[in-house]
């Protein structure tokens, strides 16, 4: 059955592709917002789709061609495996729809940057999951940074460390071929990041990695990537899904300046900030439910023509270059330089 909507009285008509884990995340904000309404999801398990659907009180779908055949649905949230992304966003893209694609944008530069070409030619919007960017305590750090505080950032740490959350061992993430690797599949949270506290793109990674859950592991479950800047600025990005017990996490915030130093090392501290006029704190914990609802009416705007997307597209495709050249640091064992974002 399908859900009858007054565009003009209950927002964008969002499209949901994949009911997996990450579209809960969006599926719990989209409840909360007025600007937009779920009217349609998709997954190839129909059944799954139909009572997902029934829960959330809109259309289910088992393919995505009647996804995208319905009028109620002017955009559409791609949560689906990383290896589909370039095809199916390009899909979603010729249908006419406004696209929020999770990360990463594609497994390849030359995919991320199709992707991107298709949406531009068409004038649609398009942005990528960077949902980091829209915790509190991001944008506060952005916040300092601009206000000057702390001077020009000169170097960035990020830490993400937390437990095994991949359902077993044959899930596709843990094939590089399927999920790009680790650097692309999690790494582009936090080189992404990096480079927006920077303020500059990166032009090198050298990475090293681990395999600390098993050996028999395809991909790195610890990485390590150290980004190097045209300015001699540098980062170092951590992200680990090996550590115990399973739901452990762990989130280290550095940002060093010419005038002053950020900090978060721990929850209960929030964000510290040592300046020239003394220690500054905030509280701010990152709550996920602020986060998705955010990056939503970024997209949002950005679909309605009142704001570019978030993160820009240039800088969404060059956090794919870096995990690329990531993984190929990682092949290789030596450093890999990094073109200028297109």
């Amino acid at each position: 059955m399908t859900a009858h909507r007054n565009p003009s009285e209950t927002g964008l008509g969002i499209g949901i592709v994949g009911v997996g884990g990450i579209a809960l995340s969006h599926m719990a904000a989209l409840r909360t917002m007025t600007s937009a309404q779920l009217v349609a999801v998709c997954d190839l398990d129909a059944a799954r789709a139909a009572e997902v659907a029934h829960i959330e009180r809109c259309t289910g779908y088992g393919t995505l061609e009647e996804l995208l055949a319905d009028p109620a649905v002017e955009a559409v949230i791609l949560c689906t495996p990383n290896m589909t992304h370039e095809p199916l966003g390009l899909q979603v893209l010729a249908a006419g729809k406004h696209l929020l694609i999770e990360k990463p944008l594609a497994m390849t530069a030359e995919g991320a940057r199709a992707v991107v070409a298709e949406a531009t030619s068409r004038d649609l919007a398009l942005a990528v999951g960077h949902s980091h960017r829209f915790t509190d305590q991001s944008l506060a750090i952005r916040q300092v940074i601009d206000a000057g505080d702390i001077g020009t950032p000169r170097f960035v740490r990020v830490v993400m460390n937390g437990g095994w959350i991949w359902p077993g061992w044959q899930s596709w993430v843990l094939d590089p071929a399927l999920s790009g690797g680790h650097s692309l599949h999690n790494g582009v949270h936090l080189v992404d990041l990096a480079s927006w506290w920077i303020g500059e793109p990166a032009t090198s990674v050298y990475s090293v990695g681990q395999h600390a859950t098993s050996e028999a592991l395809q991909l790195h479950d610890y990485l390590v990537m150290e980004l190097g800047f045209a300015s001699g600025a540098a980062a170092v990005c951590e992200i680990s899904r090996g550590e115990r017990p399973r739901g452990a996490g762990y989130l280290e915030l550095t940002v060093v300046g010419t005038e002053g130093v950020l900090t978060r090392s721990w929850d209960a501290e929030g964000i510290l900030a040592w300046t020239d006029t003394g220690l500054t704190a905030w509280a701010d914990d990152g709550a996920a439910q602020r986060t998705f609802v955010r990056e939503l009416e970024a997209f949002v705007a950005a679909a309605r023509g009142e704001a570019e997307t978030v993160p820009p597209l240039p800088t969404a495709i060059h956090a794919v270059d870096i995990a690329v050249a990531s993984e190929q640091s990682l092949r290789s064992g030596t450093t890999v330089q990094i073109g200028a974002p297109a």
